[in-house]
C-alpha cells in the first residue's frame, strides 16, 4: 500500500513540476508617464551630465513584456563604463516602478521581453549620482549587461517565475524535498 502510495505521490510530484512551466502570466497595465523613456544612441554614448539613459537590444526575446508594476527577474553584470571594472553581477527580483533599483533600470528595463538581453548605459544621475557607492565612484558612468529571466504581475507570478528562474536541479531538489516531507506526513498518519 505504502509503496502504491509512494508512485502515486511521485507521479502528483513530477506533474506539478511540469505544470509550473505552463502556468500563464498576465501583467497589468500601469501608467508609465513618471518615467523619461527618452534614449539617446548607444553608440554615440558620451560620459556627459545631461546624457540621457542609451540602451542596445542585444537579443530581442519572445517572452511577455517588462511593463511598471510587473515584478521582474533579472540576470546582471554592471559596470564602470570609464574603464570596464566589473562592480557587481547576479540574479535581483524587484518589482518596477517601486524605487527599488536605481532610476536607470527603472527606465532600461521597460519593454524588454522574457529571455532578452539588453545593455544599459547609464548617467550618474540615473545611477548612483555624485556620492556614489560601495566601490562605485562618485560621478561614474555604468554599463550593465541584463537579460530578463521572467515577468510576473502578482506575488503567486513572481514565486513561480523566481521558481522556473532556479537551476533546473535545484528546482527538482525542492520539489524532492517537499515530495519527501508530504510522504513522510502520509506515513506517520497511516501508522
Amino acid at each position: 500500500m505504502i509503496r502504491c502510495l509512494h508512485h502515486f505521490l511521485l507521479l502528483v510530484l513530477l506533474l506539478c513540476y511540469q505544470c509550473t512551466a505552463f502556468i500563464p502570466v498576465k501583467i497589468n497595465t500601469y501608467a508609465q508617464s513618471k518615467f523619461n523613456l527618452q534614449q539617446s544612441s548607444f553608440d554615440t554614448y558620451s560620459q556627459t551630465d545631461e546624457q540621457e539613459l542609451a540602451f542596445d537590444d542585444i537579443l530581442v526575446g519572445t517572452g511577455d513584456t517588462a511593463e511598471v508594476g510587473s515584478f521582474v527577474t533579472i540576470q546582471y553584470t554592471g559596470k564602470l563604463l570609464a574603464d570596464d571594472t566589473t562592480f557587481d553581477s547576479g540574479l535581483i527580483s524587484f518589482k518596477l516602478g517601486e524605487g527599488q533599483v536605481i532610476p536607470g533600470w527603472e527606465q532600461g528595463i521597460i519593454g524588454m521581453k522574457v529571455n532578452g538581453k539588453r545593455m544599459l548605459k547609464i548617467p550618474p544621475r540615473l545611477a548612483y549620482g555624485e556620492r556614489g557607492v560601495n566601490i562605485v565612484p562618485g560621478g561614474a558612468h555604468l554599463l550593465f549587461e541584463t537579460e530578463l529571466k521572467s515577468v510576473a504581475s502578482n506575488g503567486i507570478e513572481e514565486s513561480i517565475s523566481k521558481f522556473r528562474s532556479l537551476n533546473p536541479l535545484t528546482s527538482l531538489a525542492i520539489w524532492l524535498v517537499l515530495f519527501n516531507a508530504v510522504l513522510g506526513i502520509v506515513s506517520s498518519i497511516q501508522k
